[in-house]
């Protein structure tokens, strides 16, 4: 089967952000700063209280003491609508992508991905069978007029608080023509609200499912970015009509994730720890990503013009020659840094050359370090070259 992922050899031995190091890779939480302590003491009064019961397997849906808290966390906070019995616990949202385009998507049918877009997104969407359709994206977001009705979605892919990967936040206006959009074709929309936790101006945008009279959105989040990735538990936010087979595909998936650690970040929500997590960290990045700004402009603005996003842990870095990538890329494998292509994230898209850099793993200390090793390199590169020009000739 062709599964459209690039990776072979020595290179599965290590996560999708590669091998440790200051590499730059977006969308990296700072996992120095997970409070390790409080969650192994929350971990074992779980297990204390309710022992061997963890044990065993459990239920599809997920530990409902979580999706109690999860609920209350995005009505409060989120300003969604629900209840518990609409949450269900997944391993992630690349999981999730795949319960609902299982739920909803015969083989052939067309799924719309942002265009340029979370490649993750076209992966799962493209594996379960559907025919992913790109959709441009403006400052507004996904771009909805002029569709063909023969080419109707059954689902929608969209990233409306952070558009990944180029930042803008989807507008009021487009966001009910999403919706209004959906209900009239019969569609549904997935609602990806990755880092909308982390918005450095102002306070997180109220959530596109919020604003749904129709049931048409499916909302997902993940604690991947906002506690450490290898947790692997995230959770969708099903319309009521869809809960129960998303519920049942999840079955056929893996039955259910770790029970222990379901209970364990229940207790973190619940104790409140969750939210001054949030509140720590996000003072904690917007320090970063200043920081970064400053140094990133001071050392490398002659190569590059960074775009500043208000939310977000990354930045898309616009090469000022289009003729430098080929350079740049050789240079950033050889001294071992891993800025994101932004052309990964295309499908028909055309834009100009553009690095995508993390920032939010690292103290301001490698920051600093990483990018005078990244300038550094590419001020000397082209006097080796030279010199090899040089000696060619002679």
């Amino acid at each position: 089967k062709n599964i459209p992922d690039k990776r072979a050899g020595k290179q599965f031995d290590f996560g999708i952000a590669g091998p440790p190091g200051v590499s730059f890779v977006p969308a990296c939480p700072a996992l120095d700063e997970f409070p390790i302590e409080v969650w192994e003491r929350l971990r074992a009064q779980v297990l204390a209280r309710k022992g061997a019961h963890l044990l065993e397997y459990a239920s599809s849906r997920g530990d409902p003491d979580l999706r109690k808290v999860i609920a209350t966390y995005l009505c409060d906070y989120r300003g969604a609508r629900c209840h518990p019995d609409q949450i269900i616990i997944t391993a992630g949202t690349q999981q999730a992508m795949m319960i609902s385009a299982m739920a909803l998507v015969n083989r052939g049918e067309v799924a719309w991905i942002e265009d340029p877009g979370f490649y993750q997104a076209r992966r799962a969407f493209g594996f379960a069978g559907a025919t992913v359709v790109p959709r441009p994206v403006d400052r507004e977001g996904i771009v909805i007029a002029r569709a063909s009705k023969r080419l109707s979605p059954k689902i929608i892919y969209v990233t409306p608080s952070h558009q990944f990967p180029l930042g803008m936040t989807m507008s009021l206006a487009r966001r009910t023509a999403l919706i209004d959009f959906a209900r009239e074709r019969d569609a549904y929309i997935f609602e990806d609200d990755h880092n909308s936790e982390f918005r450095f101006t102002g306070p997180p945008l109220p959530c596109l499912q919020g604003l749904d009279n129709s049931g048409r959105v499916i909302y997902a989040g993940t604690m991947s970015k906002i506690l450490y990735p290898s947790l692997r538990l995230g959770y969708i936010l099903a319309p009521e009509q869809l809960v129960e087979p998303m519920i049942k595909i999840r079955a056929v998936i893996d039955q259910h994730s770790p029970a222990i650690d379901q209970a364990t970040l229940a207790r973190f929500l619940t104790e409140g720890y969750f939210l001054s997590h949030i509140k720590r960290m996000r003072k904690l990045y917007s320090d970063r990503r200043d920081f970064f700004i400053e140094q990133f402009n001071k050392l490398l603005s002659d190569y590059f013009i960074l775009e500043v996003p208000e939310a977000g842990l990354h930045f898309v870095a616009w090469l000022r020659r289009k003729t430098d990538l080929p350079f740049i890329t050789r240079v950033c494998a050889e001294i071992g840094i891993r800025p994101s292509p932004l052309s990964s994230c295309f499908m028909k898209a055309e834009l100009d050359p553009a690095l995508t850099f993390g920032f939010a793993a690292w103290s301001r200390a490698q920051i600093r370090e990483g990018l005078i090793k990244f300038a550094s390199a590419l001020k000397l590169r082209p006097s080796r070259s030279s010199a090899e020009t040089a000696n060619e000739k002679r």
